[in-house]
């Protein structure tokens, strides 16, 4: 992961994402998605959004171990991978330390992208209204809006 240079992202898997966020954000619950798909060549090529199953709460979402084995075995299946994590928080977008401590992407390189205000955000050609981190040696380090755009292509 740590070598991907671009990822794709259509408009469609783009709205549906924040559709699926606001759905859960309109009823006050924070909630994730997945971005899964193809690597060739360092470029990724965001194929479906995923929503796992999850328990949802004002200020929360969790996916249970059992869970997260059978995202792995349907990634197994459809030969994709995971690049990014997405989810909401109730206020301003940031890594929480529980973000940090238990995300669902644990490969270097992967991405956790978290949306403001529960999803209610503008839909964008970009994430500049969202806060995108990478895993790097460990830590999910926040990333540069310019260095985001330059990778993330929603076309």
């Amino acid at each position: 992961m740590m070598s991907i240079t671009n990822i794709l992202l259509s408009v469609d898997i783009y709205e549906k994402t924040i559709q699926i966020l606001r759905e859960y954000g309109n009823e006050l619950l924070e909630a994730l998605v997945l971005w899964v798909g193809i690597e060739s060549n360092n470029v990724f090529n965001i194929k479906e959004v995923w929503f796992p199953n999850q328990a949802n709460s004002p200020i929360s979402y969790y996916v249970t171990d059992i869970d997260v084995h059978l995202i792995n075995v349907k990634l197994n299946q459809k030969k994709y991978s995971a690049i990014a994590q997405i989810h909401t928080h109730p206020g301003s977008a940031y890594h929480s330390n529980i973000d940090d401590q238990y995300p669902i992407m644990v490969l270097p390189g992967s991405f956790s992208i978290v949306i403001p205000e529960l999803g209610k955000i503008s839909v964008q050609k970009n994430l500049n209204a969202m806060v995108v981190y990478r895993l790097i040696f460990g830590d999910w380090i926040l990333q540069d809006r310019k260095e985001v755009n330059e990778i993330f292509k929603i076309e």
